[in-house]
C-alpha cells in the first residue's frame, strides 16, 4: 500500500513539471501529492500500530512465562519439601527397623540436606575393605528399593566418614 502512496507522490511531481504553466495542472498535481501522502501516512499508522501490538503481546508472554516459571520453582520446592519429610520418616523407619533385626542392629540412618546420613556400627568399621564395601551396598540397596533417589555417606560411630555412594551406585571407602 506504502508503495502506491509513493506512485502518487512521482505520479504528482511529473504532472506538477509538465503543466506548469496551467493553474488547472498545479491544482491536480497537488491533489495527487495530497493522496499519496494520505495513502503513506495511514499505511504508516497502520505499521506503527501493528508493531505496537507485536510489542505489547511480547510483553504480556513474557510476563505469563515469568508467572509460570515462578509458579513452577514454588511447585518444586514445595515437591523438595515433601520429599524432605517422606524421606526423613523413611530414615527414621529403617532406622527402627534396622534396631530389631540382630545383624543390622547399629545401623542408624538420618536424612539432612538432601543426603542420607548412615552411622555404622564398629564392627563393621573393622571389617576388610570387600566386606564394608557389600555391607554399605546392601544399605544402599535398601534405600534404592524404597526409591529413595539421594546420596548416602557412611559415618562410624565417632562422626569420621568411612564411605560414600558414588555417581554410579558404587561405594568408596576412605582410608
Amino acid at each position: 500500500m506504502m508503495i502506491l502512496g509513493f506512485i502518487f507522490l512521482l505520479l504528482s511531481v511529473w504532472y506538477w513539471i509538465r503543466n506548469r504553466d496551467r493553474k488547472g495542472g498545479k491544482i491536480s498535481a497537488l491533489l495527487l501529492a495530497v493522496v499519496g501522502l494520505t495513502i503513506i501516512g495511514f499505511t504508516h499508522a497502520d505499521n506503527v500500530d501493528k508493531q505496537r501490538a507485536a510489542e505489547s503481546s511480547s510483553i504480556a508472554s513474557s510476563k505469563k512465562a515469568k508467572s509460570e516459571s515462578i509458579s513452577e520453582s514454588k511447585s518444586e520446592s514445595r515437591d523438595q519439601a515433601m520429599d524432605d519429610a517422606t524421606y526423613t520418616a523413611l530414615a527414621k523407619n529403617l532406622t527402627s527397623q534396622m534396631a530389631s533385626d540382630s545383624t543390622l542392629n547399629g545401623f542408624k540412618i538420618a536424612y539432612k540436606g538432601s543426603q542420607f546420613y548412615v552411622t555404622v556400627p564398629n564392627s563393621v568399621a573393622a571389617m576388610t575393605d570387600n566386606e564394608q564395601k557389600e555391607v554399605y551396598g546392601s544399605v544402599i540397596s535398601l534405600l534404592e528399593s524404597h526409591h529413595a533417589n539421594a546420596p548416602v555417606s557412611f559415618y562410624d560411630q565417632n562422626g569420621n566418614p568411612v564411605a560414600r555412594m558414588t555417581l554410579s551406585g558404587g561405594v568408596k571407602l576412605y582410608k
